[in-house]
């Protein structure tokens, strides 16, 4: 039987999207940084969302728009243009709750200092795949599904997607991930 995969949901991805020497700069001037609590993060982690600091470089943040803009002419989405770049710090015992970004269209994560086993949850949008039993597990009936993630990685997905995981507790100190959300120019 043919199996058509119906609504598929892109996911971009990046290794390697800045050097190791820009990973370097942008992680020391991240942590010179005021951080706040947010309500993403459970337990020890810290954010700088709605503070909007400038600590991306105007080249890294014009690689960053070019990425979506390849981004949505691959998805056949309008263009859109970055509205807010944060960072987050988390240490070990900490969480990253499962959530989307609404009033956005695209949302992004550069990885700047992670364990080299960590990973990106990503929580199916359909409702129903809870009330389906199932015998085996399949790409067409997962709750969630994660992808590896690396130091110097972008990663782009829609915002209304929900990502992270109440369950998995970070077992470093020091995981920074650089966020953003755009939305349509």
């Amino acid at each position: 039987m043919n199996i058509v995969p119906l609504f598929p949901t892109p996911i971009g991805s990046k290794v390697d999207f800045i050097t190791s020497k820009e990973r370097l700069q942008l992680w020391d001037r991240i942590k010179k940084i005021d951080h706040h609590p947010h309500e993403s993060i459970i337990g020890e982690g810290y954010s700088t969302h709605r503070k909007s600091p400038k600590f991306v470089d105007k080249k890294i943040q014009d690689r960053i728009q070019s990425a979506l803009d390849e981004y949505n002419e691959t998805c056949g989405n309008f263009p859109s243009k970055i509205l807010d770049i944060w960072s987050n710090i988390q240490n070990s015992g900490s969480k990253l709750k499962q959530h989307s970004h609404a009033g956005c269209d695209i949302s992004g994560a550069l990885y700047i200092n992670v364990a080299e086993d960590d990973k990106l949850y990503f929580h199916n949008p359909n409702p129903y795949v809870y009330f389906t039993p199932r015998k085996d597990l399949t790409p067409y009936n997962y709750e969630y599904h994660w992808i590896p993630v690396k130091n110097c990685q972008l990663v782009l997905f829609p915002s209304w997607l929900r990502h992270g995981n109440d369950n998995v507790i970070n077992k470093m100190d020091g995981r920074i991930v650089v966020s953003f959300n755009s939305v349509n120019k």
